[in-house]
């Protein structure tokens, strides 16, 4: 795992200034390389966080078999060992002992469909000296970033925006769609960022700078959903790639642990850890006191680590949200809106303390249909046979319902259905994964930034992915798996991580896992509304009682209690202030509103406040006083 950077240009840029701003991505050691390629610039800058082959052997930039290619790549490829074998087969030799010259030689063999072989998580760039070209590229599920930006025959790239703008001579301007997109979801998603001029690969997606020109394609897409096969059948191709997939995620020369929570996704994986490992897996939990507002796990976590003997850690976790809030927000670069990412911080930071590397539990909701909005989803076609009339009322009444505003989400879900019920389906959903609707942006933004985003629709990112010929709720599983996974819990897992150096391994977001059930129908996996029934039948042999019939509750912290007690000074005081107002970006009406709603208890405007306020920081950051994030 790393931090990689670089350009390619008709001048040289400061790249080791960018390495340097990657620095925490990759604490052990760093590089640059600079030099020619064809009649262009060319430089290449790598901090790493040695986990496989510790020796100097595998640092990068590394150069290939006869120096015709250099890369930088950022990663952990699972299957390099099979491939090492089928490359000596075919005639290429090795000097080290990792992944990274495994690819090198892949290209040499593949092109660039090496990354068709490859089975892992990454985003690297190859520089070809023969064919006065680089390849970049990101894995299938976006679990690495690479942000590019390609402008008057010159590309530059690195593994966060840091690192490009440390590149750049001045700040690029805030682009306002990408602010209408942030707004509704509470993320950049690709190929947007939120600086104008500069984006980023999506998952899936390979791309070829050469003759000054950037070229972009999808080299992997879902697979169709296929028939209904027996349900045995399919839980046992799933515990098979569930045991193959763990057992290649602890391949590591460091220290490895695991998340812990206790609930279905990250038990399932400390068991497989335990049954492939020789020694006992180090497992961590963060523990709540009771009066925090969060669920404390504690009590699950504990029966998994007692059932197999791991070296089990719990985190008690008291954040100070006045000082940590900008610190986090500074490792996004560009404003990011799921509160999650704050625990995922505390967790990560303590972890690092124990392990280099850990394994978490994320995709498995996405994957195997665990959120309640699949349950929604699929209720909505019976209550689509309701009057047309009788679900206008119910879409009416639901505005009384009232919200929690202490993490749970059961009445705002319950509202959302009853007013969804009356739109399209499509639309429904969309509405379901959004935040600020349009109607709320037309009354928060001011009118010089809407006459600058006429005639953009953030919601076509959405339609374009809703559409097909599967079930609604496989549409909607689908729709999660492209968009909500990669752009959201991916990138904060990614980001908080890496801010302390730690490595965080994703098994379920095996691409052979996401193929396989992607293409088995909804009913088989939530057979009546049963969310996650082919997991647990997969793995029911591996599960503690006390965890095989607990109900999910989520990791999500209570933004409202925040707002109204520790960090509400904070909020009020940056949203309403003179630096905020003359940004001339939002209605100083509409932002106090929201702040009255929230007051109020009757509409939950928490996780609408929060993006506002990790927006302003961002902006304090990164538009006021951007030389201080070098």
């Amino acid at each position: 795992m790393c931090g990689i950077c670089g350009y390619v240009g008709p001048e040289p840029r400061p790249v080791r200034n960018a390495t340097e701003a990657l620095r925490h991505r990759g604490p052990d050691r760093g590089a640059v390389w600079e030099g020619q390629l064809g009649d262009a610039a060319v430089g290449l800058g790598f901090r790493r966080l040695a986990v496989i082959d510790l020796s100097p052997l595998g640092d990068q930039p590394m150069v290939g078999a006869g120096e015709t290619t250099r890369i930088v790549f950022n990663g952990e490829i699972y299957n390099f060992a099979a491939l090492r074998a089928e490359l000596v087969g075919l005639g290429h030799i090795f000097r080290s002992q990792g992944d990274t010259e495994v690819l090198l030689a892949g290209y040499l063999q593949w092109g660039d469909d090496v990354v068709l072989h490859l089975r892992g998580m990454f985003a690297f760039a190859l520089v070809d000296f023969e064919r006065n070209r680089v390849l970049l590229a990101r894995d299938r599920l976006g679990i690495k970033p690479l942000y590019v930006r390609a402008a008057q025959g010159e590309l530059l790239f690195a593994s966060e925006l840091k690192g490009i703008l440390a590149m750049l001579p001045t700040t690029p301007q805030l682009d306002p769609r990408a602010l209408s997109s942030y707004l509704t979801y509470l993320y950049l998603p690709p190929p947007q960022s939120i600086f104008q001029g500069i984006g980023q690969l999506a998952p899936g997606e390979r791309a070829v700078f050469e003759n000054g020109e950037l070229r972009r394609e999808t080299y992997w897409s879902l697979p169709p959903v296929g028939p209904a096969r027996e349900r045995r059948e399919v839980a046992s191709e799933i515990r098979e790639l569930l045991e193959e997939t763990v057992r290649q995620h602890l391949i590591a020369d460091v220290p490895l642990g695991a998340f812990l929570s206790g609930g279905l996704d990250s038990t399932t994986l400390v068991a497989l850890m335990a049954k492939a490992s020789g020694k006992p897996v180090k497992t961590f939990c963060m523990t709540f006191e009771p009066n925090a507002g969060l669920y404390d796990e504690r009590q699950y976590a504990r029966a998994v680590a007692e059932k197999y003997g791991t070296d089990h850690t719990e985190v008690p976790v008291r954040p100070d949200l006045v000082d940590l809030l900008p610190s986090a927000v500074r490792h996004f670069d560009e404003p990011f809106g799921n509160p999650t990412a704050l625990l995922v911080w505390l967790l990560a930071r303590k972890t690092r303390e124990h392990v280099t590397v850990a394994l978490a539990g994320d995709g498995g909701d996405e994957l195997f249909l665990g959120y309640p909005r699949y349950q929604g989803a699929a209720l909505s076609d019976v209550y689509r046979r309701l009057p047309l009339g009788a679900r206008e009322l119910a879409s009416q009444f639901s505005e009384r319902i009232p919200e929690s505003t202490r993490g749970r989400h059961e009445l705002r879900r319950a509202r959302e259905f009853l007013h969804g019920g009356s739109l399209p389906q499509d639309d429904m959903y969309a509405e379901w994964v959004t935040y600020f609707t349009l109607e709320e942006q037309k009354a928060l933004l001011t009118e010089p930034v809407q006459r600058e985003i006429a005639g953009f629709e953030p919601l076509d990112y959405l339609s374009r992915k809703l559409r097909g010929d599967r079930d609604f709720v496989d549409r909607c599983q689908a729709l999660d798996l492209e968009t909500f996974l990669p752009g959201n819990l991916l990138t904060y897992t990614d980001r908080m991580s890496m801010a302390h150096g730690l490595e965080v391994r994703v098994p379920l977001c095996d691409h052979k896992l996401v193929e396989l059930l992607a293409s088995t129908p909804a009913s088989l996996k939530m057979p009546r509304l049963h969310t996650k029934a082919l997991l647990r039948e997969a793995v029911e042999d591996l599960l503690p009682a006390k965890v095989r019939g607990r109900r999910k509750l989520g990791f999500n912290p209570p933004v409202g209690i925040w707002l109204r007690g520790p960090l509400r000074e904070m909020m009020v005081d940056l949203l309403t202030s003179k630096r905020a107002r003359e940004r001339g970006l939002f209605r100083a009406r509409a932002v106090a509103s929201l702040i009255s709603e929230l007051d109020g208890g009757r509409r939950d405007r928490s996780l609408h406040l929060w993006a506002l306020l990790n927006f302003e920081l961002w902006a304090r950051a990164y538009m006021d006083a951007p030389m201080a994030l070098a």
